[in-house]
């Protein structure tokens, strides 16, 4: 860790984190280091922010930086202001940043068709992941969530998901993202999934607050949003893509797979499980309804 004072331009930033560092100063401290950078925790827990170099995936709350990771002890004392953020002595400046929303697009109904077509790809990498991955042992009672969710058509059902595993992201909120990912690929062309997202992300975000730990409600809420870390974003600009290759699709999944110990594949579970909830919905471009 360096003593020296330093100037540190970040390279890019998520919109999240960039809205809520800029519009007015914030107080924080380090609350832990990883391998390629540091978490800050600001205003006794009301934002979470990892501060991390160009080889880690961008999502909506993290900011990158250039160069090798920071490392400071836990408890160092953090600021911002004017656009600026402070860590003994090292000033990242924020301002100069690209500011990346990591917004899922609008896909047309061509787009969609051609992702119901892929589909049948990433769920066989997904079929071959599992086999080689540690079982999760969340993954029955997830299941068992699933199922009934299937069985009532609730998407209230699904709020159990929440909180439910181990760690800042549990494996029940890492399976609702992808389920919030997967069905909202498929929003503007289909009624029933448009509605059905509606009441889903109204119950997050009346709940979600209390029942997981705060970067997983960051997670969720900014899912809600239709903002997603880059290897789920790039997931489904493939998937829904004329010219991608299995080859390709096999590749771009397996960067998810690299988020988190199981944080990825449930991830992917979660994905597939939102695709097959839309799949009653055969004519791309027209609202339908359940049979």
């Amino acid at each position: 860790m360096s003593k020296q004072p330093q100037s540190v331009h970040a390279t890019r930033i998520g919109g999240h984190a960039y809205r809520y560092l800029t519009t007015r100063p914030r107080r924080g401290r380090v609350v832990s280091t990883f391998s390629s950078g540091i978490n800050l925790l600001f205003e006794n827990g009301e934002a979470f922010v990892p501060v991390q170099t160009m080889s880690v995936p961008l999502h909506p709350w993290a900011i990158e930086i250039p160069g090798e990771a920071f490392h400071f002890a836990e408890g160092t004392p953090v600021s911002v202001q004017s656009g600026e953020l402070s860590v003994e002595g090292t000033h990242i400046v924020l301002s100069t940043a690209q500011v990346e929303e990591l917004s899922l697009p609008r896909f047309s109904a061509h787009q969609v068709l051609i992702a119901r077509r892929n589909f049948p790809i990433l769920a066989h990498f997904v079929d071959e992941a599992r086999r080689t991955h540690l079982p999760d042992p969340f993954q029955e009672q997830i299941n068992e969530i699933l199922r009934r969710w299937h069985e009532s058509n609730d998407p209230g059902v699904l709020i159990k998901l929440i909180g439910l595993g181990a760690g800042s992201t549990p494996s029940g909120d890492d399976v609702l993202v992808g389920i919030l990912a997967g069905m909202s690929l498929f929003e503007h062309v289909d009624g029933q999934t448009r509605g059905t997202l509606t009441h889903l992300r109204i119950g997050i975000q009346e709940t979600v607050s209390i029942r997981t730990p705060l970067p997983s409600v960051q997670m969720l809420l900014a899912a809600c949003d239709l903002s997603f870390p880059e290897p789920i974003l790039a997931l489904l600009e493939s998937v829904a893509s004329p010219r991608v290759s299995e080859y390709k699709l096999n590749e771009v999944a397996n960067h998810v797979t690299q988020l988190g110990h199981h944080s990825g594949l449930a991830i992917l579970l979660g994905l597939l499980e939102g695709h097959n909830c839309t799949q009653h919905c055969n004519t791309p471009g027209l609202d339908c309804q359940h049979s």
